[in-house]
Formats: structure tokens, sequence, C-alpha cells
């Protein structure tokens, strides 16, 4: 099994979505084999497109020059990771109701037609990435996002994760949450994050 893990949280301390990932992994190692491919996003985010790769993206391959394919080389590398991937593990911390600028940079790099989505003449688009599983593990502040929170319509992180992945041809995305990492008590915070590790936990042995 190939996995792609893509780490977005620019903390290197006290980073809940990366704890508990790698906590998933650990008790996924106890029931299947797998080799890891790990982009680390928040870290080292990738270059935002600009004028050069919108012009390199909308040329066709055989009539792109070299210094256009040296635009898309990136975005092509994480491109064909995603390709490679059988499953795709996702953290994501919520930054001002949605996801951090630099996961942003990293979906520009690889939304891209004709490699992971197709355009017919009709207009119709499918998403090239069929037959995946995608996890999606975050940490948000408080618990307002829950379907009956009081921010509940404010979650633009789940909604658009989603739609992004729906979009690119995956039906198969799980989303675990940790909530109340920031503005809850101390015995909330450690329950929620428990809750997390149990679900996690369970989802390793099926996965």
């Amino acid at each position: 099994m190939n996995i792609l893990r893509i780490d977005s949280s620019v903390r290197t301390e006290n980073s809940k979505t990366r704890e508990l990932t790698d906590f998933f992994f650990n008790e996924l190692g106890k029931y299947v084999r797998f080799s890891l491919v790990h982009q680390e996003v928040g870290l080292r985010p990738p270059p935002i497109p600009n004028d050069d790769f919108v012009k390199a993206n909308y040329t066709l391959p055989a009539q792109r020059t070299d210094r256009m394919n040296g635009v898309l080389e990136t975005s092509d590398k994480l491109i064909d990771e995603l390709l490679n991937a059988d499953r795709i593990v996702l953290a994501s911390p919520m930054y001002n109701f949605s996801i951090p600028a630099s996961l942003k940079a990293y979906i520009d790099n690889i939304v891209r037609v004709g490699r992971t989505f197709s355009l017919e003449e009709n207009g119709n688009m499918s998403g090239l990435l069929g037959g995946k599983k995608v996890l999606i593990i975050t940490a948000r502040g408080t618990m307002s996002y829950r379907k009956d929170g009081a921010l509940a319509s404010f979650d633009f992180q789940e909604n658009y994760l989603k739609a992004l992945f729906e979009f690119l041809g995956v039906t198969d995305i799980r989303f675990v949450h940790t909530e109340a990492q920031d503005f809850g008590t101390e015995e909330l915070k450690h329950k929620n994050f428990g809750l997390a590790r149990e679900e996690l936990k369970d989802l390793a042995s099926v996965w």
C-alpha cells in the first residue's frame, strides 16, 4: 500500500494534527505494511502559482517550452505523488475558519486539467483520482463549528476539502476532528483529543 502523508500545520511543537497523524500511522502499522511519502506543506510550502504557471498549464504539453516545463516541475512532482498513492492522509488545522495558506498553495498546484481532472468538449469535468481513500485529520479551536454550533456556517474547512476531493474523483473521504484545542478548558481539550485518538485507533484496524 502506498500512502501520501500531507502535513499543513505551521507548528513544529504542540501541533495537534501532527501528533494525531503520528499516532494514526503507529496504529496503522500494527495491521498493514505500507510505503510512505511525506509532503511537508506547512513548513515547506510549494510556490504560489503565478502568471507564468497559468500560461504553462494551459499550453498543450507538446507545445510547452523548456522554461514552461520548468515552471510546472514542482506541480508535476506533487501530482505524481498523488497519482502514485493508494491512500492519502491530510493533516489540516483550521486557521480563520478555513485551511492554512500553505495548503491552499499546494491545492492550487495539484488541481490541473489533464492531470487530476479531465475536461470534455461539452464542458463536463471528471476527477481522475477515483479509487483512492482520503483521511483528513483536523484540529479546531472551539466546538462551535459542529452542525448545531454557533459557528457552523463558518466551517469553510471540511466543506471545502470534501468538495475538492469529490471534484477530483474521490468518494471515500473520512474526517476526524479534534475540537476546543485553543479555547476550551484543559479537561475539555484532553477529552476531545482522546476521542480523536480513539476514533483513529478504530479506523486504523479497518482502513
